[in-house]
């Protein structure tokens, strides 16, 4: 089997795991469940407001943002992250700074932020259910490991885990730092609600509601808040053609080509993201008629598009359905072509 027919096929496993009915109608929907009720509970804001330093800090290829450093396609930090905002926003009224002591434990303790399956042996390839308690304390540790991820960022980390007595860490106490990190200074620069007025990238609430937050691959949640920022500095490229990352435009986010292009493909699978035509497919005669039949291509080897970027536009009505059921039934049909 080939890598990428393999990690199509765990990918699809991981989605089964996750919707799998239990105790508790599945990790999935328990997950989502306390997502929805933290929110109604809360001040109920339409949209997650993120400052863009997370996803670019400046035109300049020799410091990456944040969110780049959180790409690790198994890991759960960038998603534990966004959803940290999420609960503060929830929570907090602009301007706002952060403060939490939510447990780990108990009714929407941080455990039940996330969906991450846990217990699969790689030898039987299958899973092996624990008791809840211990199915609870792996993804305990597994929310541990992300925020241990999110403070070995140096001056850019993103949480800060204070250390009880003999030096270990005390995580059930840490503290959120701003979207830049926690910065250079002394005083470590902790996590703010910005303000009304303040331009950020606005990500929709059912990113969180309706489970992407859960189900996106990093990769995958960096390109789509990539391409927000775009919306939001060139509004009107967006909405006419679409935007794009090219070449030194990709090296500002510190994107890699090949994990752009994968996610922009698998977004558009999920009905996030559509690819807007290029200027050569617009200018092309309908297929069929007279003129395409004997059309001359502009460029040698027959691409008149060949270096004409892909352009994409964001499709933000795709949130509103199920995440799982719809990345469940594209990959399955991508699977399905694939044999």
């Amino acid at each position: 089997m080939d890598r990428d027919a393999e990690s199509l096929r765990r990918r699809i496993r991981r989605l089964r795991e996750l919707g799998k009915k239990g105790e508790k109608d599945g990790l999935f929907l328990g997950v989502n469940g306390t997502l929805k009720e933290v929110w109604q509970e809360g001040k109920q804001p339409a949209a997650l407001r993120l400052r863009h330093n997370f996803v670019i800090d400046r035109a300049d290829v020799d410091r990456q943002p944040p969110a780049s450093r959180l790409l690790n396609p198994r890991g759960i930090a960038l998603r534990f992250y966004l959803l940290a905002l999420f609960e503060a926003q929830c929570r907090l009224d602009p301007g706002a700074e952060w403060t939490g002591d939510r447990p780990f434990r108990g009714r929407h303790g941080w455990k039940d932020f996330v969906a991450v399956d846990v217990g699969y042996n790689s030898a039987t390839d299958t899973y092996t259910h624990a008791p809840p308690r211990a199915q609870e304390t792996k993804r305990i540790r597994q929310v541990k490991g992300a925020l241990c991820t999110l403070e070995d960022l140096g001056d850019q980390a993103l949480v800060e885990i204070p250390r009880k007595k003999g030096g270990h860490r005390d995580h059930k106490a840490f503290r959120l730092m701003r979207e830049t990190g926690r910065g250079a200074a002394l005083t470590a620069d902790y996590y703010v609600v910005p303000a009304a007025d303040e331009a950020v990238i606005e990500i929709p609430i059912d990113f969180f509601r309706q489970g992407w937050v859960q189900v996106l691959y990093p990769s995958e949640i960096f390109t789509w808040l990539s391409l927000r920022f775009l919306r939001l500095k060139f509004p009107g490229e967006h909405q006419e053609s679409g935007n794009y990352l090219y070449a030194k435009k990709r090296e500002y986010f510190h994107l890699l080509r090949d994990s752009y292009e994968d996610s922009c493909q698998t977004l558009m699978e999920f009905g996030l993201v559509r690819r807007m035509p290029t200027a050569a497919e617009k200018a092309a005669p309908a297929p069929g008629t007279f003129e395409s039949l004997f059309q001359q291509p502009s460029q040698p080897g027959g691409r008149a598009d060949r270096y004409e970027p892909y352009r994409y536009q964001l499709v933000d009505e795709g949130l509103a359905v199920d995440a799982l059921e719809k990345c469940m039934r594209e990959l399955v049909l991508r699977q399905n072509g694939k044999g």
